[in-house]
């Protein structure tokens, strides 16, 4: 078959108008293909039209990143049309840099300086497993004619176009069936593992939702409690910021929440500068550091811990392949992980040491509440109790789009649908306070579910997923290098959840 270059895309020779189905002639549908090649410069090879195919389908408000807290969490602001298509602005993060931000002193605390060695040995395996989870997104495909299911990672997709190669003519395209790019997590795991990969990565993404906004309960219980003065009354301030966070489930559409979500990116910044000024301001004023001394390099009893807490500031690949996929120039995703990384790593060493060294072992779980009364701690206060009410919704809402979905809802057609689905939001965030007020300890309940259900995600499913879908290909290098990962993440997974739950029976005991 003779064929010519046409706008970058090659096409046979010969113009005949074949019919499609639908009546559209193929040879629009060259032009079309050509128009799009033309507009977007780019040359098509497989890995790019995946990201195009993604790109040009109706991507739903979802999978992007909220930028207040650096968590790959769900955002809805920004999105702006370009050329037809909802492309996401967002300023990524790669950690929840907000919990981060309150609760790195407590990793030291757990293990003493040594946590210092493992917050860089999981940055650096976790920065590696975001980069090959997103190798496997561009490998993999799945049948069109399949729905990406709406998940806690990801868009809801319909495809209708394929993955086409160079050569390939949309006459011939349409003769076989038409496959579709991976946009979630959960495709991922159906890629890799088939239907049972996607049942259990889409179990765990939502058990650690729900578990992350049991968490902001407990936050908003003893921030508030702190912040009127009133302890032992952690409890009562919980239901009271059930009563306004819970109704903000209520919303489609998340965006009017976002500009609130915006101050937890600085309640973070101030966070760090209140504990280093205070650092500061206590060694130029007395000359020295009485708490530092108080300090242990490595705390072995509760050196397991610090595992689970770490998995938390990491935590983001449960959307990086919807980040991916949002992205105008998706080859840059790798330079902005690393950005991300460094941002993160930086700010957690901050804050971390300043914390651990102004306050020793008598440090909080979380390091606000280890600040002595002041405008600057009023001010980090309060911007630490603000973000929990938008971070709820964002948290909580892929989780109930999934149920929605489930139950094939159109909350934006029905209202009775839309009806019976808030009853639903509002029973499972009562459902999540309920599990918070059970465990009614921050750092614990971080270290749980960082141990069980994060590391999980971030670490050992990227490495079981790349050694899965690219086999043989890979260098023995490459491959022991990753059975090492799994070895570091069920070894770490284990070990951190045995010892969260042994420090919960103590504290409760």
């Amino acid at each position: 078959m003779v064929t010519a270059a046409r706008g970058g895309v090659n096409f046979p020779a010969s113009t005949r108008a074949t019919s499609r189905p639908d009546g559209r002639s193929v040879r629009v549908e060259r032009r079309r293909w050509v128009d799009r090649a033309r507009r977007h410069g780019r040359r098509r090879t497989d890995d790019r039209i995946q990201s195009r195919a993604i790109g040009d389908a109706a991507v739903r408000e979802r999978g992007s990143v909220d930028g207040s807290d650096g968590r790959l969490t769900p955002t809805y602001a920004g999105s702006t049309a370009r050329g037809g298509r909802r492309r996401i602005e967002s300023e990524l993060g790669t950690s929840t840099t907000e919990q981060a931000g309150r609760n790195v002193t407590n990793i030291l605390l757990e293990a003493g300086w040594s946590g210092l060695i493992v917050l860089g040995t999981l940055g650096l395996v976790t920065n590696y497993t975001g980069k090959i989870l997103i190798a496997c997104q561009r490998r993999g495909t799945l049948p069109a004619s399949e729905r990406s299911t709406e998940g806690a990672g990801g868009s809801t997709l319909w495809s209708a176009t394929g993955v086409v190669g160079d050569d390939v003519c949309p006459d011939e395209f349409y003769e076989r069936p038409a496959e579709r790019a991976l946009t979630s997590y959960e495709d991922i795991g159906e890629a890799a593992f088939g239907k049972l990969g996607r049942n259990f990565i889409t179990s765990v993404l939502y058990t650690e939702l729900i578990g992350t906004a049991g968490l902001f309960f407990i936050l908003e219980g003893d921030h508030l409690a702190t912040l009127f003065h009133a302890k032992g009354k952690e409890e009562l301030f919980a239901c009271a910021a059930a009563l306004f966070m819970v109704p903000t489930t209520w919303l489609f559409d998340l965006s009017k929440l976002s500009y609130v979500g915006a101050l937890g990116l600085y309640a973070s910044t101030v966070l760090t500068g209140v504990v280093s000024y205070e650092l500061i301001h206590q060694y130029t004023t007395t000359g020295s550091l009485p708490h530092l001394a108080e300090t242990t390099f490595v705390n072995w009893s509760t050196f397991p811990v610090s595992f689970g807490l770490l998995a938390f500031v990491y935590a983001g690949h449960a959307v990086f392949p919807a980040i991916y996929a949002s992205m105008e120039k998706p080859e840059e995703y790798e330079k902005m992980l690393d950005e991300s990384y460094i941002v993160v790593g930086l700010n957690c060493l901050a804050l971390g040491c300043a914390g651990y060294a102004l306050f020793g072992n008598e440090v909080s779980d979380q390091v606000t509440l280890s600040l002595d009364t002041g405008a600057l701690a009023t001010l980090a206060f309060g911007l630490t109790a603000i973000n929990p009410f938008a971070k709820f919704a964002l948290t909580l809402d892929p989780v109930a789009k999934g149920v929605d979905s489930k139950l094939g809802f159109r909350v934006r057609d029905s209202k009775s649908d839309a009806l019976v689905s808030r009853l639903l939001r509002t029973a499972l965030g009562v459902l999540t306070l309920g599990a918070a007020i059970k465990l009614p300890f921050f750092g614990v309940g971080m270290s749980l579910v960082g141990a069980a259900l994060t590391l999980s995600v971030s670490v050992t499913f990227p490495s079981m997923c790349y050694l899965r879908m690219f086999g043989d290909e890979l260098s023995r290098g490459e491959r022991w290098l990753n059975y090492a990962i799994l070895g570091i993440g069920f070894t770490c997974a284990a070990s951190g959840t045995a010892a969260a739950f042994q420090s919960a029976l103590e504290i409760s005991g």
